[in-house]
């Protein structure tokens, strides 16, 4: 059900210039499928609630210029704004001010080895550590959240270009931004509260770290609340996610465009939003009956009109969205829960494919096994597609670090096309089909003392060719980094963990801690 909106138009804020193993996501990101359990298996879909949002005009710390000056690629620099009062419990870390140790990623760089940089960790954590969320690409400029701060760094060196401070925790960010280079995230409103709500929605220019409009939401009952919010961009509108309801708004100006509601009849609820070049929404219906399946709906982004509807056969629920363009699903059965399937859909609605990764020669794990912590039904790692061609990783043998082979499958038919590996006996990760020509890129994790490698398949599979041979002297601190976040922009291999410990969880430190390694020629 769609609803227009009427309501006056609110004015923005004038902006103020200036897979590691599976880790909690920080408190306010309660996982929709934890809420609680609707059908048989530890996999059964369920529903949670998010809420109905006020507008409000206030800029939420009042202050001017969140800049701060560029900081070298190899070195740490301290903020030069003072931070808000720390809490004694969640900010266990910030009395320590000692020094980041420098690492020099290109000592002793070999010939034919990619130049690197490495950015370190500036932002005070609170003791238990912080997650590092969606990496995000504009020209120049590779940009991220972590704990209370979005910065963006030059892509040629790894200064910092800017920063924008929050006062509260970033819960969610969308996995890209609008052609223009903007982006929506949500946020608690304070760092030191316990289960805090998910309600802030700040808009920020990865182009500038200019801040732009502010919105804060309010909760309206179970099923429209704001303890898991989420958030997705297509085009000029954000959709945020928010139990059995999602809002979009207009990226320029923040003013609310349509919602979609719960529909009663079929008893179909809204389990995520995908959003990029095209606008899906996942949702579950009938759960725990005879009858439960998934829906999905290609949505027009600038009215919420239903374009077109898949259903799932009897029994199985939508799990993520590997990709909207092609559409490809990953399902799953509700009965057995190690029963998972991938599906492709046509522009039609139609199934387009199904292909059973519970039989043949190797195994596969769902989002190469980095589970659900409470992010988005995008946040899936361990595969790519283009046009008629999907890319899954399969599950080492030894379930964490070992060698395994990327399969690539025909969306037509649903049957291997190829299965590749890389020389050396290591992990590789797909990160990014198609793009200049057909084929794949992918990751060769660097681990047991072997450099990491950026390498492309191509559309036959074979040998892959080596597109650049990471820095030996990088090799640690990239090995650390678990591969947690990756991203291929410009001829350039990013890399960052997915969270950085804080010293309550064994790790350095709210400070000196690497946080962002790339590698170019």
């Amino acid at each position: 059900m769609v609803k227009r909106e009427s309501e006056p138009v609110r004015q923005p804020v004038p902006g103020n210039p200036y897979a590691q193993p599976v880790l909690p996501a920080p408190p306010a990101r309660t996982p929709r499928k934890l809420r609680f359990a609707l059908g048989a298996g530890a996999f059964a879909l369920v529903l949670i609630g998010v809420g109905f949002y006020a507008v409000t005009q206030a800029d939420e710390d009042g202050k001017g210029s969140g800049s701060r000056e560029p900081v070298a690629g190899q070195t740490r620099q301290s903020p030069d704004g003072g931070p808000e009062s720390a809490d004694p419990d969640t900010d266990a870390d910030a009395k320590d001010d000692g020094s980041a140790a420098v690492i020099d990623v290109n000592a002793g760089r070999k010939a034919g080895e990619a130049k690197a940089w490495v950015a370190m960790n500036d932002i005070k954590l609170p003791g238990k550590g912080a997650q590092l969320l969606d990496l995000w690409h504009v020209p120049g400029i590779v940009a991220q959240a972590e704990y209370n701060e979005v910065s963006g760094y030059r892509t040629k060196d790894g200064s910092k270009a800017w920063s924008v401070p929050l006062p509260g925790t970033v819960c969610d960010t969308p996995v890209n931004p609008t052609p223009d280079g903007k982006v929506v995230v949500a946020y608690t409103k304070k760092k030191s509260e316990q289960n805090a709500s998910c309600d802030q929605l700040r808009m920020i220019d990865l182009k500038t770290g200019e801040k732009g409009w502010h919105k804060e939401l309010v909760d309206r009952g179970f099923w429209d609340d704001t303890s898991a919010t989420h958030v997705s961009i297509t085009g000029s509108t954000v959709l945020v996610d928010q139990s059995a309801t999602m809002r979009a708004y207009r990226i320029g100006d923040g003013k609310r465009m349509y919602t979609t509601e719960r529909e009663r009849e079929g008893g179909c609820s809204l389990d995520g939003v995908a959003g990029g070049s095209r606008l899906l929404q996942v949702e579950s219906c009938r759960p725990g009956s005879p009858g439960t399946h998934g829906r999905l709906k290609k949505l027009d982004p600038r009215s919420g009109d239903v374009k077109w509807s898949y259903r799932t056969k009897k029994g199985w629920s939508i799990q993520k969205v590997y990709s909207v363009d092609p559409v490809v699903l990953a399902v799953r059965n509700r009965e057995e829960m190690d029963k998972w399937a991938v599906v492709g859909v046509d522009d039609k609605g139609d199934q387009r494919s199904w292909i059973s990764l519970d039989k043949g020669p190797q195994k596969f794990e769902m989002c190469a096994g980095a589970g659900d912590s409470g992010e988005g039904v995008q946040n899936c790692p361990g595969a790519a597609a283009e046009a008629d061609t999907f890319y899954l990783a399969s599950e080492p043998k030894d379930g964490v670090l070992g060698p395994n082979k990327i399969v690539a499958y025909d969306l037509r038919t649903g049957k291997p096309k190829w299965s590749g590996a890389v020389d050396g006996g290591r992990q590789i990760l797909p990160v990014v089909a198609g793009g200049d020509r057909p084929g794949l890129i992918a990751y060769a994790r660097a681990q047991d003392g072997k450099n990491g490698q950026t390498v492309r398949f191509g559309p036959g599979g074979g040998k892959p060719d080596v597109l650049l041979r990471h820095t030996s002297s990088a090799q640690s601190t990239e090995a650390a980094m678990f591969a947690g976040n990756v991203l291929y922009a410009d001829k350039r291999f990013f890399v960052t963990p997915t969270r950085l410990d804080g010293k309550s969880h064994g790790g350095n430190g709210e400070e000196g801690n690497a946080r962002l390694l790339s590698f170019a020629r």
